[in-house]
């Protein structure tokens, strides 16, 4: 069941424990990484003086890349064969030099440059996958693969079948069945969609906390053959008679002159059908005071005119007959429920127990962690396995909690996404935007707060000592870092977002210039910086980072439509507004373009860095995988978790967030 190395490791690792140790000495004493991942900011890039480019990196480092192309270092970065620049036959390094005088037409790579590429290498986990579908086709019938991308349809048809499989090891290494999959922030729920239909047939739970995605996830199902499809026949005269009436007094209680029909679609049943928004649920698709919402059937609504005398759906003809064959012919076993519900820890019992709870038996919902006992999970008969496709932020480290808070949940099964998410437990947060604050009064008053919640979660890395104190800190700009992909950047994509970078970094030297921003304070060298600063200007945001966001693809064509087009944003900051209002007013078309050919030259550099930050950042995301494996790891002792690891469970060009970090119960 499990992998023979509980994680992805490099050949050279002989045990986890090693390369632990290795990886947090790397990370907290070699200054380059530190600066590299949450030391600088790309908006630095061209305020710092002297500029960030001379003062980050080594002189002989800045001599090599200014001989090769930017995808030329890309391709060293993370391709090409080192070996080719070691000593061979008794050689010394300086033989080597001799030997090698050029590398793709220019000077070779520096000896520091080399190690520093064998270290990020080495200390990155491994990612890769071999899938056991063999078919380039997709196995998942179109009915249930509706609304699925090809990256989703990827990540969904090889996770679910993992999860299927686990949950069968799970099943026979603990001599007692899997009964439910919960999977934790469901959205559309294509995974649980996938793993409650044939040919897997499982009991799902999707818990989700937005309710347009329940309801849109529910839909689905329909169409996906898991929930019935109701039809509500009207009469549709009558109907928009009620409508009318009940729109000009909206105090009286509307009602038709006869009852409509009602016919449940192959059921055989009838009801009322409520006439009118009055009687109906709330807005938000809710009972008055519910508050969690458990799956419900979609209803087809189908006004009929008195007037036409065809069938109606499912009468006549024998199409209802036909639909019933259709329906005995499906026989599904699996099921799915919704629960709508935020999850703010790994606590589950009293969400999950109203769905899992046996026929005549009692729930207590009022339940705490530490009051559930054996009996309570005899009483529930359930033994749940909880997972999560790109689960953002704290939420996966809830999913992880769940295996060792939970009497009922046997096994875990989590991908996450979108580190930048997650919160600091050992010092005060951190935020994109150092103005928040004083925007903010809750985001003031949370500012020193730290997060029992965040990262790191395990004992390990919390108490590890660095020349720079205790525990391990990450702070925004590396864990927005750890989210990116370079394996998959190819030349055309890669010079798009180089562009993008650039003409961002130029236009903050515009506001610095224009005195719409003031000048940032930097640290006199950037070895004085600590590891994991949490203080956004010290070193780390870029001044004011204003968030331009998104703009149309047309925008980038030139410097000059891109700043007229950000400016135009920028123009609704409730700080720096007005200014940034009167500078899209003054400044011209000339003295943008002005601006871009003065600093052209820094385009390069700034594709450097940024290959540099993206290319280290690996590092960052192996810490923060490694922190959830540890903490389930430090539970094997105390007899809660039998076995923990990490592997990858879908191919990284498809999506790079593919490591999964798996745990099971004793």
């Amino acid at each position: 069941m499990a992998p023979a190395s509980p994680l992805p490791l490099s050949p050279e690792w002989k045990d986890a424990d090693s390369y632990i140790d290795s990886l947090l000495s790397f990370a907290t004493s070699t200054h380059l990484f530190i600066n590299l991942c949450g030391g600088v900011h790309i908006l630095d890039f061209l305020t710092r003086e002297p500029d960030l480019y001379t003062t980050l990196l080594p002189e002989d480092w800045r001599q090599f890349f200014d001989k090769h192309d930017v995808h030329d270092i890309l391709h060293l970065l993370m391709r090409e064969d080192l070996s080719q620049f070691d000593p061979k036959d008794g050689a010394t390094v300086e033989n080597v030099q001799q030997q090698a005088q050029t590398w793709k037409g220019g000077p070779v790579p520096p000896r520091t440059l080399l190690d520093y590429i064998r270290d990020i290498r080495r200390l990155s986990l491994r990612r890769d996958f071999t899938s056991p579908i063999s078919s380039k086709k997709s196995a998942i019938p179109r009915h249930i693969a509706v609304g699925m991308k090809t990256k989703k349809l990827h990540e969904v048809e090889n996770f679910s079948k993992y999860v299927d499989s686990l949950a069968t090891s799970v099943a026979e290494t603990r001599g007692e069945p899997v009964t439910h999959i919960v999977d934790f922030g469901s959205g559309q729920n294509y995974l649980g969609r996938t793993l409650a239909s044939p040919p897997y047939n499982r009991h799902v739970i999707a818990i989700e906390r937005q309710h347009d995605n329940i309801r849109g996830a529910q839909g689905m199902d329909v169409h996906a053959r898991l929930a019935e499809r109701k039809v509500v026949v009207r009469n549709k005269k009558e109907h928009v008679n009620v409508r009318n009436k009940h729109s000009v007094d909206n105090d009286s209680e509307a009602s038709p002159s006869r009852s409509e029909e009602v016919s449940e679609n192959d059921s055989g049943s009838s009801s009322q059908e409520p006439s009118c928004s009055a009687c109906s649920p709330d807005a938000d698709g809710r009972e008055n005071g519910e508050e969690d919402v458990t799956v419900i059937n979609v209803f087809s609504e189908i006004d009929l005119d008195p007037d036409d005398l065809s069938p109606a759906p499912g009468a006549g003809n024998g199409s209802g007959r036909r639909r019933a064959k259709d329906r005995s012919q499906i026989q599904l076993k699996g099921s799915m429920n919704y629960i709508e519900h935020e999850i703010q820890d790994g606590y589950l019992e009293p969400i999950i127990r109203p769905v899992i709870q046996p026929q005549g038996s009692k729930a207590d919902n009022s339940a705490t962690a530490s009051e559930v006992t054996d009996t309570d999970q005899k009483a529930t008969d359930a033994r749940v396995m909880v997972v999560s496709l790109h689960s953002c932020g704290n939420l996966l480290h809830h999913g992880v909690r769940s295996l060792v808070l939970n009497p009922s949940v046997v096994a875990v099964a989590m991908i996450g996404c979108c580190y930048n998410l997650m919160t600091e437990r050992l010092g005060p947060a951190t935020y994109r935007l150092p103005v928040l604050r004083s925007l903010h009064p809750r985001l003031e008053r949370t500012s020193t707060a730290y997060d029992p919640h965040g990262f790191p979660m395990s004992k390990r890395l919390e108490e590890y000592q660095h020349v720079s104190g205790t525990g391990i800190k990450l702070n925004i700009t590396a864990r927005m870092m750890a989210v990116q992909a370079p394996y998959n950047w190819g030349k055309d994509d890669s010079e798009a977002f180089f562009t993008r970078h650039f003409y961002r970094a130029l236009l903050q030297r515009v506001l610095l210039d224009h005195g719409v921003v003031p000048k940032p304070t930097f640290p006199a060298r950037f070895d004085e910086l600590g590891f994991g600063s949490s203080d956004p200007s010290e070193g780390s945001s870029g001044g004011t980072a204003l968030i331009v966001g998104s703009l149309r693809k047309s925008a980038y064509a030139s410097f000059p439509t891109y700043a007229q087009a950000a400016l135009s944003k920028l123009t609704r900051d409730p700080v720096y507004g007005d200014k940034v209002a009167r500078l899209a007013r003054e400044i011209t078309t000339e003295e943008l373009e002005r601006y871009a050919a003065d600093y052209w030259p820094a385009r390069k550099n700034l594709s450097v860095v940024w290959s540099l930050m993206a290319f280290s950042a690996a590092v960052v995301e192996a810490i923060i995988v490694v922190d959830r494996w540890q903490f389930l790891r430090e539970y094997i002792p105390l007899g809660i978790v039998k076995e923990c690891w990490v592997e990858p469970v879908f191919e990284y060009s498809e999506s790079p967030r593919n490591l999964a970090v798996v745990g099971i119960k004793q």
